[in-house]
């Protein structure tokens, strides 16, 4: 019998023995576990990282925003429909009845050919009615596209969509701001009102886009409240409407121009810091003007070029009604400074406003007011990338906590709320009454609920139960996806990484298996005369097996040293060169507040490195059964006969 210490002697002497062959096996079984062990020490340092930063802004909470889409009717397949052509005619008729009436009941000259085209043409080929290739301009045919639209389509219900997740539940107050079709709600560039921007000024404005042209929304204050700064004083008396916006947006309307990206890091913290501190200090407002106010502002703004290119012009006829346009920063009215026309003048003008208000096309009196805006708060901005090469982007993708697309500005509701009735803007009004969230596309009609889910795996269920992960609703014109944050796409991708992991394992482990069958099955051939010795002498055959299996052990053992200082060199490696820029990419990702946490690449505590230093070991033995069976079954005196 071979004691076990004598097995381990004569296991380890093999291995020193053969050390080209041992080297070998070592370096290819350790280097395909190391890069995996690599990659586990890399993956467990980001998924504890991003564990860290788990409470910052949105990263705790499962919200998943879904839009349901209300078509409109598919006009265009209608084109020469008799049966959609007779209700256009119905309702055209209808309409020029109408204003034909009302036209003669005020003594306004009415020309239905002139004033309402019909939407119908007769085809020069067919000899046979269609719409007229302009007809969806018509507001015939879009009242009839409306009507059966509502006929024909369904009620959408959000409560029952997602009642079979009873978690779930819908966050109010949320609704972008919207205004009349015909209404102007323009962002104040540098203070001046956008209706009277110079020629140059506009085409600089949709050139430029960014904080040139953002628009508002309202978002329930839950989520809202991590990223509003409590020392920013808020007055609600004065009618300021509060608003988070991207860090990206702040820093331009604090007049600082965008770090390099190759900046010191210090320089980027300092700039994150600066703009916390400072939004504070930020000025800006809207101009809100109604479609009467602004036709009165062009009006107003003709007649003062045309003035002035004829002041030279005796001849020139003095307009009967003059305008003084309002100062550029005032979003003001447009004041009338001479009026000279008669009674009878004034007389026709006031029997075409009651004839416009009779059939419904009265644009109302001018309404315009100045809508200054207070910033309370910023949040981290969209990244311009995500590539798994471009280690800031995807950091910031991973963990950053952002409101919103684009330039669009969040109103938090409850703040929104306490503005006075007699100063808060009425399109303010409305987002808030906007229970459903009802936005209008032309024909069309879009509703968007924030859901949340108190339990993450109702809320992946969800998401993938909707199609957002393969592109196909279960529903149609239902559409949902994660909101704020990265979380939800957090959790796939540990699920992607375990299955990976796994399939990894098992084709590495049967490589490794072969190769290390073979070194051991060379080796135990090799020893054959050895072994006969020992069986002559007494040893069993299970002593023989446990020299090999100790021998396998002892090879697994290094493959496993190995393996752990090539994965721990890797993922050093890797900390080293992109820990820092990682960590400021997760500061900025939640730039609402500082957020002391570092960002890290490596980290041991995974139970996945435990299990892949079991596979070797099991790999090893796996190795080892079939050559030692092998040996284990031959004659000794054949053996020794057969080497002599």
């Amino acid at each position: 019998m071979i004691r076990f210490l004598d097995a381990t002697t004569l296991a380890y002497t093999k291995l020193r023995t053969h050390k080209v062959r041992t080297g070998i096996t070592v370096g290819i079984a350790g280097i395909l576990f190391g890069l995996i062990l690599a990659i586990v020490f890399i993956t467990q340092g980001v998924f504890d990282s991003i564990g860290r930063f788990s409470n910052e802004g949105l990263n705790d909470r499962a919200i998943v925003s879904v839009t349901h889409i209300t078509r409109a009717y598919p006009v265009y397949e209608h084109l020469e429909d008799p049966a959609f052509i007779s209700l256009v005619e119905a309702k055209y008729q209808q309409v020029v009845d109408k204003k034909a009436a009302v036209a003669k009941k005020y003594g306004v000259a009415y020309d239905p050919e002139r004033d309402t085209p019909s939407p119908i043409e007769v085809d020069p080929k067919t000899k046979q009615k269609r719409l007229a290739d302009d007809a969806m301009q018509s507001e015939v045919v879009q009242e009839v596209s409306k009507e059966l639209r509502e006929k024909e389509s369904k009620p959408f219900d959000i409560n029952a969509y997602i009642s079979k997740y009873p978690s779930a539940h819908v966050l109010t107050n949320n609704a972008p701001v919207v205004i009349g079709s015909t209404d102007q709600l323009g962002y104040m560039k540098d203070g001046k009102d956008p209706g009277l921007w110079t020629r140059q000024e506009q085409m600089e404005a949709q050139m430029g886009g960014g904080t040139e042209t953002p628009s508002l929304t309202i978002m329930n204050q839950s989520i809202i409240n991590p990223f509003i700064n409590a020392d920013i004083p808020f007055d609600a008396l004065k009618g300021e409407v509060p608003v988070i916006m991207s860090f990206k947006s702040a820093e331009k309307l604090l007049g600082l121009k965008a770090l390099a990206k190759d900046a010191p890091t210090q320089a980027k913290y300092d700039r994150l810091k600066e703009v916390r501190n400072r939004i504070g200090e930020i000025k800006t407002a809207f101009c809100y003007r109604n479609a009467a106010s602004q036709q009165l502002l062009a009006k107003a703004t003709a007649q003062k070029e045309m003035l002035e290119e004829n002041a030279a012009d005796t001849n020139y006829p003095t307009p009967p009604v003059q305008y003084a346009l309002p100062s550029t920063d005032s979003c003001g009215a447009v004041e009338v400074t001479k009026d000279t026309r008669n009674t009878a003048q004034k007389k026709a003008e006031q029997a075409q406003m009651q004839y416009e208000k009779e059939i419904g096309e009265y644009i109302g009196e001018p309404v315009q007011y100045k809508v200054p805006i207070r910033v309370v708060g910023i949040s981290g901005s969209i990244p311009e990338s995500t590539s798994m090469f471009d280690v800031g982007s995807f950091v910031q993708s991973m963990l950053g906590s952002w409101l919103s697309y684009g330039e669009q500005w969040v109103v938090p509701a409850d703040m929104a709320k306490q503005i006075p009735d007699s100063v808060r803007p009425a399109f303010i009004d409305t987002a808030l009454e906007n229970n459903q969230n009802t936005v209008a596309m032309g024909l069309a009609d879009m509703q968007m609920y924030m859901v949340e889910f108190d339990n993450f795996a109702e809320a992946r269920a969800f998401i993938k139960d909707s199609g957002a992960l393969t592109g196909q609703s279960n529903l149609e014109d239902v559409y949902a996806n994660p909101f704020g944050s990265s979380t939800l796409l957090i959790a796939e991708m540990k699920d992607m990484f375990t299955q990976a992991l796994l399939w990894t394992l098992l084709v590495v482990g049967g490589v490794a298996v072969i190769i290390m069958s073979s070194i051991i099955g060379r080796t135990v051939s090799e020893g054959r005369r050895e072994s006969a010795i020992f069986r002559a002498i007494g040893a069993r055959r299970t002593d023989i097996g446990s020299i090999y299996g100790m021998y396998a052990l002892l090879l697994s053992i290094r493959v496993v040293i190995f393996a752990v200082v090539l994965g721990a060199l890797l993922s050093l490696t890797t900390e080293l060169l992109l820990a820092d820029q990682a960590t400021l990419a997760a500061r900025y990702a939640y730039a609402a507040t500082d957020a002391p946490a570092s960002f890290h690449f490596f980290s041991v505590m995974s139970w996945y490195v435990p299990c892949i230093l079991g596979a070797i070991i099991v790999a090893g033995v796996l190795a080892s059964i079939i050559p030692v069976i092998r040996s284990a079954r031959r004659n000794p005196i054949k053996d020794m006969r057969d080497d002599t």
